[in-house]
């Protein structure tokens, strides 16, 4: 298991895909089942577009990969027997695990910039930098509640318990500058819950402690901000990478937050006192990936400049 502790010693130890060559900037969005079984990847610039690969084939091959126009995420759904992606265009898309045959096909009717999955598999925020949030219900294919707003958005997630849905935005101002601020709704409802405005421009990503007690918020003034639930109240601040964080992930333990910034690195964080306990960089700015932790809590996985995946752990507990 990963801890604050042993996240100090981390090596490199696979990596999955061959290396594609690439002439625009590239990133990666990476994602694990709950098993820790298999392990997808979107690029949303260069090489294929949808891969995924079962970790115990002892080959770095995936076992799938798909063209998909204009995908930005992937998730396995609970099952682990299909996977969902979708795309910019609001098209949502099942796939197969097993074989990568496409199972289903829907639109949402909108745009879609950021999205995040419910933990049940249920339900999809979707968000559009233009100022739009839509709830979508996975299981009925049906909108379940839907908001327009002025503003830009930027990351979003859901929390654990599934009651409240929160989104980054920067508020446009007058000068054609934008005021960082976070806005939560109640999930069931779409009701606003709570707006919070920020000393910076943007606020890039957020995300929910795996307790729901808290909802982290990455702004362009470089820091990580614990707010309460549902006041919103900053209960600490972290340092955030120096190139800014522009999407976070907690291990399921909530004891190491992995900030990706918008280039080629990523950081592990103690939650305890904010040490930057391991970093790495490919040293290629036009590239960037999510940091992911394998749900097991043993291994953590980034997007390296090539178009290939790596896996990250301590050696010996592969």
């Amino acid at each position: 298991m990963l801890t604050p502790d042993t996240a100090k010693h981390l090596s490199l130890l696979r990596t999955l895909g061959e290396p594609e060559l690439s002439q625009c900037s590239r990133w990666q969005w990476l994602g694990w089942d709950a098993s820790s079984r298999y392990l997808l990847s979107v690029q949303k610039q260069g090489g294929v577009s949808l891969r995924w690969w079962d970790l115990h084939a002892q080959t770095h091959q995936p076992s799938f990969a798909r063209s998909v126009p204009g995908c930005i995420a992937a998730w396995f759904l609970p099952d682990a027997q299909r996977l969902l992606s979708v795309t910019v265009r609001g098209t949502l898309q099942t796939w197969s695990v097993a074989d990568g045959q496409l199972l289903s096909s829907v639109e949402t009717g909108g745009s879609v910039s950021h999205a995040s999955l419910s933990a049940d598999g249920t339900r999809l925020l979707l968000v559009a930098s233009v100022g739009r949030v839509m709830l979508w219900d996975l299981e009925r294919r049906w909108l379940v509640w839907r908001k327009e707003d002025p503003w830009q958005f930027h990351g979003c997630a859901l929390s654990p318990d599934g009651a409240f849905a929160a989104a980054g935005a920067g508020e446009e101002l007058q000068d054609a500058d934008t005021h960082a601020s976070l806005r939560l709704w109640d999930a069931r409802t779409g009701r606003r819950v709570t707006t919070r405005a920020f000393d910076a421009r943007r606020t890039w990503a957020v995300a929910f402690t795996p307790s729901g007690e808290h909802l982290v918020a990455a702004t362009s003034s470089g820091e990580l901000l614990f707010l309460t639930l549902p006041a919103l109240e900053i209960v600490r601040s972290l340092r955030a990478p120096a190139s800014l964080a522009i999407h976070l992930e907690f291990n399921p333990a909530g004891s190491l937050l992995a900030a990706s910034p918008d280039t080629s690195a990523f950081v592990l964080i103690d939650v305890r006192d904010g040490q930057h306990v391991f970093a790495y960089s490919d040293l290629d700015d036009q590239q960037g990936s999510t940091a992911n932790f394998s749900p097991d809590g043993r291994f953590v996985s980034w997007g390296l400049d090539d178009g290939k995946v790596g896996i990250w752990g301590v050696r010996n507990g592969w």
